[in-house]
């Protein structure tokens, strides 16, 4: 039989079948030469770049809720709950509570940009306050141990620390005490820099000049830097930490009831006054020559 068709060539739809097949395949390959180019934002570049610029904004959104969330130092000042008498301010040291001659003096060493510190003078000081000194039981001191900012002395710790002083300087140590513990918000994250400080010191009434001019010198921040000194030479290693007439008790913020973990406050104060009262019949104990100096 004659072969009329050259060895390697195409076939020839050998069916009906074939054919439409064919004229299928045709047309679509005549259609994909002919299409229009997609437009650009169907473009694969388009598309990756929004991707990325959609990634990139939501960064940013979560980035920015996080500031918020913890609080800036931009943002509102919170009022302490329960402010501090400043009647019970003892005249001979600001940063002192109740009568030089109270018969037992509790010292508590402290960081204002501690958080167990922070609690602790939110919920028991006031109740030790109105129980103790307020009633002529108990002189409250406050005693720099400023350490959570490595001593920097740009440092939050220092800073704040320096500008209560700066605030005892015209007798109201106190009051920014509660606006720093009332306000905390975070280690080391802003909430006690500077333009910070310079509102607790506008809300409490401050001389804004006086305030500027002792925090632009080094005397306040000497003296912070040398009572934590002092305190780490007491023994004093973490905050809060409490000395009842010198003698340092256990480290944390010690509540005034007692507890599985010790003696609480009201117990531990009223041994000291009971060793500060003389015995019927009897003389008074020996003070306690451990005192720190204000």
């Amino acid at each position: 039989m004659p072969n009329n068709q050259r060895s390697g060539s195409a076939q020839p739809p050998s069916s009906r079948r074939d054919r439409r097949e064919s004229s299928r395949r045709d047309r679509r390959m005549t259609a994909a030469r002919t299409a229009p180019p997609k437009p650009f934002w169907q473009q694969p570049m388009f598309l990756l770049t929004v991707g990325a610029v959609a990634v990139g904004l939501v960064v940013v959104i979560v980035a920015l809720s996080g500031l918020t969330s913890r609080g800036s130092a931009t943002g509102a000042l919170l009022k302490p709950i329960q402010p501090t008498p400043m009647n019970l301010i003892d005249p001979t040291n600001p940063r002192a509570l109740g009568p030089a001659d109270a018969p037992v003096t509790v010292d508590i060493w402290s960081d204002f940009q501690c958080p167990f510190c922070g609690d602790w003078a939110r919920t028991t000081a006031p109740t030790l306050i109105s129980e103790y000194v307020a009633t002529g039981k108990v002189r409250l001191v406050y005693r720099d141990y400023a350490f959570l900012d490595g001593g920097d002395p740009a440092g939050e710790s220092q800073q704040s620390a320096a500008a209560a002083r700066c605030a005892g300087d015209q007798g109201k140590f106190w009051p920014f005490h509660d606006y720093l513990f009332e306000n905390q918000s975070g280690e080391n994250e802003g909430a006690f820099r500077r333009e910070r400080l310079d509102q607790i010191a506008t809300a409490i009434g401050l001389d804004m000049t006086a305030f500027g001019s002792c925090m632009s010198g080094t005397a306040a921040l000497d003296a912070v830097k040398a009572e934590t000194a002092q305190g780490k030479q007491a023994g004093v290693t973490s905050t809060p930490t409490l000395a009842i007439d010198g003698v340092l008790q256990r480290a944390g913020a010690i509540p005034m009831a007692d507890t599985a973990n010790g003696p609480g406050l009201r117990t531990l104060i009223d041994a000291a006054l009971a060793k500060a009262s003389p015995a019927p019949g009897g003389s008074a104990s020996p003070a306690p020559t451990a005192s720190a100096t204000p």
